[in-house]
């Protein structure tokens, strides 16, 4: 470590959150390990988040560890590459600007990742729902972290070809730490796709396949919001994500895909095939993109997939292009409302005067933890 290096460097890049953005902030300086840098990317866009960045800069709430980039620079993974570009920090954290994290986060992952000789320590994280008129404020761990605990080696590094179970589960790159020589020996970035485009991706691939010092730390600093209405994952984009999947098939060497292809195909069915078994409107162009990327995925892959169970047989059926979408029933669109309700999701959707040009409102609210109600009225976003 070269004298006067931060320990870790935190890079936070920044569009349209300004409900959230001192809370992260905040929740960042707070750290107790104080030897940080923090570096804000800012996309410019025209909302209050600039002179939230300027106050954190220069105003009242000045503090030395930050710095700020504004530029209109054309999505999330360009937003951190620009981060990567002047990172001091002998490791890199990304933090999503709407999400918040515990005060002891840096300096338990730092020393376990010291201690360890890791290049990349992961944990598990918080799912955290905000609160409402109708539920309190909530959080809870992330369903993988006992399995992950259970099954990942303790106190000690290894590869993900030998332990490919990190491979299979939500992606969560804001939820570990990256040794910073490692990442710019192996050139490890961020695709330039424009928005939030699903970039994490590719890149929590790049992370793990390239290093036998991996680490897993079980426990949970990461506040995962789920009640942000412009994040991606409230909007999903199957034609972006089938994008990213294709990007994967290309580029991954085929000696590592076939060791750690029957755990990263779950992640890549829950996000793509997945979808046919949901109300989202798959399109004739959305299934063609799906048999297109299954051509890179060995039966053989696909048939030791544990998890796929009984939806294998949906997955070679796209694959040998027997799949037929089912066309949906005209009276469905011209009805100004929907109500659905799935048994095994508990979840209850209500659409009111959904042929709107625009929507008005949408809410979705959780009873008890295990009820999700989805109310919108006008245009489904």
């Amino acid at each position: 470590m070269k004298k006067n290096q931060p320990k870790v460097s935190v890079i936070v890049p920044i569009y349209k959150v300004e409900k959230y953005l001192c809370q992260c902030i905040d929740s960042i300086l707070a750290q107790t390990l104080k030897d940080i840098e923090v570096i804000l990317v800012d996309e410019g866009d025209l909302d209050a988040c600039r002179a939230i960045c300027d106050m954190y800069e220069f105003g009242p709430k000045k503090d030395e560890r930050i710095k700020t980039i504004h530029e209109k620079n054309g999505g999330y993974g360009a937003s951190v590459n620009k981060g990567f570009d002047i990172v001091q920090g002998e490791y890199i954290s990304i933090i999503e600007s709407d999400d918040f994290i515990e005060p002891t986060m840096y300096e338990e992952m730092y020393n376990y990742a010291k201690e360890l000789g890791a290049d990349v320590v992961k944990t598990p994280y918080y799912e955290y729902w905000d609160k409402t008129k109708t539920s309190p404020e909530r959080k809870k761990v992330c369903g993988y972290a006992d399995r992950l605990t259970q099954e990942c080696p303790k106190n000690k590094t290894f590869s993900v070809l030998d332990y490919p179970q990190l491979m299979e589960v939500h992606a969560s790159l804001w939820s570990g730490i990256y040794k910073t020589s490692y990442m710019k020996a192996k050139n490890i970035r961020f695709i330039t796709a424009k928005g939030g485009a699903y970039v994490d991706v590719g890149f929590r691939i790049d992370t793990l396949i390239n290093t036998d010092k991996v680490a897993w730390y079980p426990k949970p600093f990461y506040n995962y919001r789920l009640t942000n209405d412009g994040s991606t994952t409230n909007n999903f984009n199957l034609k972006a994500m089938l994008e990213r999947w294709k990007e994967v098939h290309t580029t991954i060497d085929p000696k590592v895909y076939r060791k750690v292809g029957p755990a990263l195909y779950w992640d890549e069915f829950l996000n793509t095939v997945g979808y046919l078994l949901t109300d989202y409107p798959v399109t004739p162009e959305h299934l063609k993109a799906m048999q297109e990327n299954l051509q890179y995925v060995d039966d053989e892959i696909i048939n030791k997939c544990k998890n796929l169970k009984e939806k294998r047989g949906l997955v070679l059926a796209v694959k040998r292009g027997e799949y037929h979408l089912k066309k949906r029933p005209a009276s469905k669109k011209a009805h100004w409302y929907r109500c659905e309700f799935y048994i095994g999701k508990k979840l209850l959707m209500i659409y009111l005067f959904r042929n709107l040009k625009h929507n008005i409102v949408r809410n979705i609210f959780r009873i008890g933890g295990l009820y999700v109600i989805d109310l919108c009225i006008g245009k489904i976003k």
